[in-house]
């Protein structure tokens, strides 16, 4: 279960690429729905992440070793310490992407808070024994 749990972490990252694809594009052709500059570091994080997710995910199936271990560690904090970044940026300029959809303020926040926990458990977990030693550690 804890192994299921890192592989539909990882997976789920993949979508930020998607979100942030979207804006980055929408700031790049300048439309009436672009993020503030501010926001662009945070996107090209999120779009970094959600890149490298499915890769991530194909190898802890495939190849996972003890490199791949230290790779997800750090990736998960990288990704956190983007959100971190995406959160500090949200409560200095606020950013209403979509509204309808509930991506106004405080939408946002929360989702940029629950990848936050998200991430935070991957951590946890990748020390746990049982993982540990899934990964030859």
């Amino acid at each position: 279960m804890k192994l299921n749990w890192i592989i539909f972490v990882t997976g789920w990252m993949s979508f930020r690429a998607v979100g942030s694809g979207l804006f980055l594009f929408w700031i790049f052709t300048e439309n009436e729905r672009s993020a503030p500059s501010e926001w662009i570091i945070p996107f090209v994080g999120d779009f970094f992440i959600g890149i490298t997710a499915l890769f991530l995910v194909y190898f802890i199936y495939k190849k996972p070793s003890a490199v791949l271990w230290g790779i997800l560690l750090a990736w998960n904090f990288v990704g956190l310490f983007d959100l971190y970044e995406a959160i500090t940026t949200s409560i200095l300029v606020p950013y209403e992407p979509i509204p309808e959809l509930g991506l106004n303020d405080f939408g946002v926040k929360s989702v940029l808070t629950l990848n936050s926990i998200i991430h935070i458990s991957a951590i946890y977990l990748l020390f746990q024994s049982r993982i540990k030693s899934y990964f030859n550690l």
